[in-house]
């Protein structure tokens, strides 16, 4: 929670220098579109760093279906976003949080579907729909100021999640300390599908607000931690309240709330139109994404792991060409206590200290380009790792259990099964990747790979 709100010392001294600073702001964008026709000129893509700039609102999206960029494929969202929508019956919106008793409380609405009416009629047996569970009420969004305002709205646009309930006894935090609630198993669905959804991100943010009771709660690759108990019926509580909220929409950039610091979005993060490119160091050479990622982890917990296509940036050998090189990205958190991926890749491709003609050629596996263990660039001599961002939200986490975010390049890239137009070329495919296999055990028989 500290991190959220102890950024600053005198909220009413920064108050007004951030409006001072926002009305000149405003007056020389006002200038600007006085001299190009009402227009703002756009700024070079490599001057702007997009993490840095906060254009966000909050959205009621309880009674929608948040959906992801197309072409992307996440395991727990619709695919048929249109079907599924049209299944969809929400009740009546609730009213917002008040009290725990009488009337004033918010009633919220269940929200039932065809899909789940069925399924309790019998009609479809051991069908569910669990993604009803997965949908936030509100969200705090990304969202620049020149993209016209839809109704919809994407996953990887959420900046923050907020979930509301009726009663303070259906809070995250179990009354006897130790049990799992219901809550925080369904803000942990939720984190996951998020995590998933906004690349390149550390961590997730939820808040909740049940009945009088609010709470902070973060995900990440090794779990979660949710803050104390807040009363916003109470001064000094709703004065923490109101300073969460403002801050979340004013002050804390995309790498307050979550961003890896080490890459840079070239793009908006909230933008509609158009899946953000990140650039990406690995080594001593940058590296721009492609499009969308080939694969993604849809879990919360374990390595978290992200495949991309990357360009090498000011690539030398393309000078004068339309497209530089292409090479795999994979970004992933690994388990501390394992050896690196990038280590047993160059352990691969390594002289062996004896002969190696009778062995057969590691033409079944990827090229390694470069990798390894990410640095934090707040602490230069210490790699990322989740305990880096648990401290500043009071949560320690186990030393032997603490994930480090790995990266690796390779030169290597496959064909995913769905590319393969017979099954000939698939078993060849099958073949060269046991050989590889065979290889590598042949080289190196002591070793343990797995």
């Amino acid at each position: 929670m500290n991190t959220i709100t102890n950024f600053i010392e005198d909220d009413s001294k920064n108050d007004a220098k951030n409006d001072a600073k926002t009305d000149k702001t405003n007056k020389e964008e006002d200038l600007e579109k006085d001299t190009n026709d009402g227009h703002t000129p756009s700024k070079p893509v490599n001057d702007t760093n997009f993490a840095q700039r906060i254009d966000r609102m909050w959205l009621d999206v309880h009674t929608k279906i948040p959906h992801t960029d197309n072409g992307l494929f996440i395991p727990g969202m619709p695919t048929d976003y249109y079907n599924f929508e049209e299944s969809v019956v929400v009740g009546t919106k609730r009213p917002y949080p008040g009290g725990d008793d009488g009337d004033s409380g918010p009633s919220k609405a269940p929200r039932v579907s065809k899909i789940q009416q069925s399924a309790r009629d019998g009609n479809h047996k051991g069908t569910t729909d669990a993604f009803e569970k997965r949908r936030p009420d509100l969200v705090l969004v990304d969202h620049p100021a020149q993209d016209d305002r839809k109704d919809g709205c994407l996953w990887r646009q959420f900046a923050v999640l907020l979930e509301v309930k009726r009663d303070r006894s259906d809070g995250p935090n179990p009354s006897d300390g130790t049990t799992l609630t219901k809550l925080v198993a369904q803000l942990a669905d939720m984190a996951r599908l998020h995590l998933a959804a906004r690349p390149f991100m550390r961590y997730s943010v939820h808040l909740t607000v049940c009945g009088a009771i609010f709470n902070l709660a973060i995900f990440d690759r090794a779990g979660g931690v949710v803050s104390k108990d807040y009363d916003i019926s109470k001064d000094p509580d709703l004065d923490v309240f109101i300073r969460v909220i403002r801050r979340l929409g004013r002050d804390l950039d995309a790498y307050d709330l979550g961003l890896d610091r080490t890459v840079t979005p070239l793009h908006s993060l909230g933008s509609r139109k158009q899946f953000p490119e990140f650039r990406v160091t690995v080594g001593g050479s940058a590296y721009i994404t492609q499009g969308l990622p080939l694969w993604q982890s849809a879990s919360l917990v374990g390595r978290g792991t992200f495949v991309w296509v990357v360009a090498l940036e000011g690539d030398p050998e393309q000078s004068g060409k339309d497209s530089a090189r292409r090479f795999i990205l994979k970004n992933a958190w690994r388990a501390c206590g394992r050896l690196a991926e990038s280590t047993v890749y160059k352990m691969i491709y390594s002289p062996p200290k004896e002969p190696t003609s009778h062995l057969t050629n590691l033409d079944g596996i990827a090229r390694f380009v470069d990798g390894g263990d990410v640095f934090d660039p707040q602490a230069p001599n210490e790699v990322v790792k989740v305990s880096s961002h648990r401290k500043g939200f009071g949560g320690p986490i186990n030393e032997k259990d603490d994930p480090v975010l790995h990266r690796l390049v390779l030169a290597s890239r496959g064909r995913t099964l769905d590319k393969f137009t017979n099954f000939s070329r698939l078993m060849r495919a099958a073949k060269k990747m046991n050989s590889g296999t065979l290889s590598i055990f042949d080289q190196y028989s002591p070793l343990r790979l797995f």
